[in-house]
C-alpha cells in the first residue's frame, strides 16, 4: 500500500493536468495546433466533457499573442471546437475572432 504522501502528491499532479497536458505551455502556431487538436479529438472521441472544451477554448482565446498564432488551420480547428460546443448544448455567442458578422445566423442554434 502507498504511503499517504505518494498519494496525496499524485492527487496534486493530476489536478495540474492528469495527462501531462498543461494550458500554460502555448507559445507558437504549432503548439498551439497540437492542443487544438488534442482538445477536438478529446471532445469527438466522447471522453471529455464540454466545460474541458469550454475551458480550453477560453485559454487560448485568451492567449497574449493569439492573433499571430492563428493561421487558417487553427483557426478551423478553434471553430471547430467551438461549433462542437455550442452543438453539446453549451450557450456561446460567436468570438469575432473567429467567426464573421454573418455567420452567427448560420450558427444559431434552431429553436
Amino acid at each position: 500500500m502507498k504511503p499517504k504522501k505518494d498519494v496525496k502528491a499524485k492527487g496534486v499532479k493530476m489536478a495540474a493536468g492528469g495527462d501531462g497536458e498543461r494550458f500554460g505551455d502555448i507559445s507558437t502556431k504549432v503548439e498551439l495546433k497540437a492542443f487544438l487538436l488534442n482538445v477536438r479529438d478529446k471532445m469527438a472521441e466522447g471522453v471529455s466533457a464540454a466545460i474541458y472544451g469550454m475551458s480550453a477554448i477560453n485559454f487560448v482565446l485568451n492567449l497574449p499573442d493569439i492573433h499571430g498564432m492563428l493561421d487558417n488551420d487553427n483557426k478551423e480547428l478553434a471553430r471547430d471546437i467551438w461549433l462542437r460546443l455550442k452543438q453539446a448544448g453549451v450557450q456561446l455567442r460567436n468570438p469575432p475572432m473567429l467567426f464573421s458578422a454573418d455567420e452567427e445566423e448560420l450558427t444559431a442554434p434552431v429553436a
